[in-house]
C-alpha cells in the first residue's frame, strides 16, 4: 500500500470510494520500506469487529482485522503480511506470530509476500542452485546457512493448520497454474537470483479449504514485479466451514 499515507491518505480514501470497500493500513513501516500492508473489506459481506495493530517482532508490521461473516459466531482473522526480506530467523519468528492468530474460536485468512519458499515439493521451478548464483546477498537472505532454501515459515504454519491455498487448488482441484512463480520473473533478475520462484502466498485455516473454488495468478508486469493472487470461495460453504472451526480436529486433517 505504498504512498497510502501521503496527503492525509488521499489515495487510500480514493481507493475506498472506487471499490466501495473500507480500507485498513498497518502501523507505520520502517523508513527503508514505507510500504505498509493493507486490507480492503466489503462491509456488506464482513462485519468488522476489531483491528489489531502489531509492531514488535515484525520487520513490516502486518495489517490484522477481525470480522464476522453473516450471523456466524466464529470470528475470522483477516491479515495482510510482508515477512522480512533479509533475515530467515526473523521470518520464522514472524510465522510464529501469525500462528497465534489461529485458535479454536477463530479462523484465519491471510495473504502476503513471505520472502521464502514452499516445502511441498510441488513447485513448478527447482530452488536456486545456491552455490552458483551470482547474487550472494540474495543467497544470504533466502537460505539457512547459505545452502538450504528457507521453507521454515511454510512448515511452521502448515503444522498449526494455516495452509497454503494455492497448493490446495493445485493438488485437490487440479488447478496446476495456481503454483505459478511469483518472484524473480524478470530476465535481468533471474540471471542473478536463479529461476522464478513462488514466494507470495494466501493461507487459510484448514477447515476453510474445502470451500475454495478457484485460485488464479495474474501477472501485472506494467504495475508490479509480483502478480495478483485471486482466490474464489463458495460463500455458503465458507460460512459452514467457519461454523465448524471450534470442533475441527487439526491433528487428523491435512491437505498434503
Amino acid at each position: 500500500m505504498s504512498h497510502s499515507r501521503a496527503g492525509g491518505g488521499r489515495l487510500l480514501h480514493e481507493a475506498e470510494r472506487m471499490l466501495g470497500m473500507r480500507a485498513f493500513l498497518a502501523p507505520t513501516a520502517p523508513p527503508e520500506s514505507d510500504n505498509p500492508p493493507g486490507l480492503f473489506v466489503r462491509e456488506d459481506t464482513f462485519r468488522v469487529t476489531g483491528v489489531w495493530p502489531q509492531e514488535k517482532e515484525w520487520w513490516l508490521p502486518p495489517c490484522v482485522v477481525s470480522v464476522k461473516h453473516g450471523e456466524t459466531g466464529v470470528p475470522l482473522q483477516l491479515a495482510s503480511v510482508h515477512l522480512s526480506f533479509r533475515l530467515p530467523g526473523r521470518r520464522r519468528m514472524e510465522a510464529g506470530n501469525i500462528a497465534t492468530w489461529h485458535r479454536p474460536d477463530r479462523a484465519v485468512l491471510l495473504g502476503g509476500d513471505f520472502n521464502s519458499y514452499s516445502a511441498s515439493g510441488q513447485e513448478q521451478q527447482p530452488f536456486p542452485d545456491w552455490p552458483n548464483i551470482l547474487d550472494r546477498t540474495h543467497q544470504e537472505h533466502r537460505t539457512r546457512g547459505g545452502s538450504e532454501s528457507d521453507t521454515e515459515p511454510d512448515r511452521a504454519l502448515t503444522r498449526v493448520g494455516i495452509d497454503d491455498v494455492a497448493l490446495h487448488a493445485a493438488t485437490r482441484l487440479g488447478q496446476a497454474d495456481a503454483l505459478a512463480p511469483t518472484a524473480s520473473q524478470y530476465p535481468h533478475v533471474n540471471l542473478r537470483q536463479g529461476p522464478p520462484q513462488r514466494i507470495d502466498f494466501q493461507r487459510a485455516s484448514r477447515v476453510l479449504l474445502p470451500t475454495l473454488r478457484e485460485f488464479k495468478v495474474i501477472p501485472l508486469p506494467e504495475l508490479s514485479d509480483h502478480p495478483l493472487l485471486v482466490s474464489v470461495w463458495d460463500e455458503e460453504a465458507f460460512m459452514t466451514g467457519l461454523a465448524r472451526q471450534p470442533e475441527f480436529d487439526y491433528r487428523q486433517a491435512h491437505t498434503r
